[in-house]
């Protein structure tokens, strides 16, 4: 019983949406003769649409995320004739996702009394496998959305290197969120970490 009751209280929360990663690179390019890199951030968009052009909060976290992944892979951060640019967006959505809560098709038990020919009561397991739900409650829950996107571009040339966009749930602590958007924007940089 305590573990049925268990259960419910799990599916009745709220799921935060699954992160999205999409990366796109040249696997054939040599990527460990680059040695320095400089960040640009782009356009910041708001949900209304309007590009954010003063939130140097969120310019100065973005920099701060992508110099603290970089440097960890042994690249060196430099304003001046970088080898590697990396030019950094971010737009935020509004969503709206439709939660379901329930046992849904889930075979389910509980204990029984039956009585036994000796007059006492004993408990019985019983199964059912309903084709409806036992409980089931439909609720939309509205959250906002970024989508971080990561180019990096050789200076020389100006050809794109590396392209990440990373779609995730923005949530109360916007740090975290970007230093996770960021590290899921580089996992597969060629570029490995030091020590690893």
């Amino acid at each position: 019983m305590l573990r049925s009751m268990i259960v419910l209280c799990l599916l009745a929360l709220p799921t935060a949406a699954a992160a999205q990663v999409r990366v796109d690179f040249d696997r054939r390019h040599d990527f460990s003769r680059y040695r320095t890199f400089d960040v640009e951030v782009g356009p910041l968009v708001r949900v209304d649409g309007a590009t954010d052009e003063r939130n140097t909060l969120a310019e100065d976290r973005l920099r701060r995320a992508i110099t603290h992944e970089l440097t960890a892979r042994g690249l060196e951060a430099t304003p001046v004739s970088a080898d590697l640019i990396v030019r950094v967006s971010r737009r935020d959505t509004e969503r709206t996702e439709i939660v379901r809560s329930g046992f849904g098709h889930y075979p389910t038990y509980w204990y029984r009394p039956v009585r036994l020919q000796s007059g006492r009561i004993a408990y019985v397991r019983s199964y059912s496998y309903w084709n409806r739900p036992f409980y089931d409650d439909v609720w939309t829950r509205r959250y906002l959305e970024g989508t971080l996107t990561v180019d990096v571009v050789e200076r020389d040339s100006g050809r794109l290197l590396y392209r990440a966009e990373v779609n995730n749930e923005i949530g109360g602590n916007l740090e975290k969120y970007v230093a996770k958007s960021v590290d899921r924007a580089f996992k597969k940089f060629p570029v490995k970490e030091l020590g690893n």
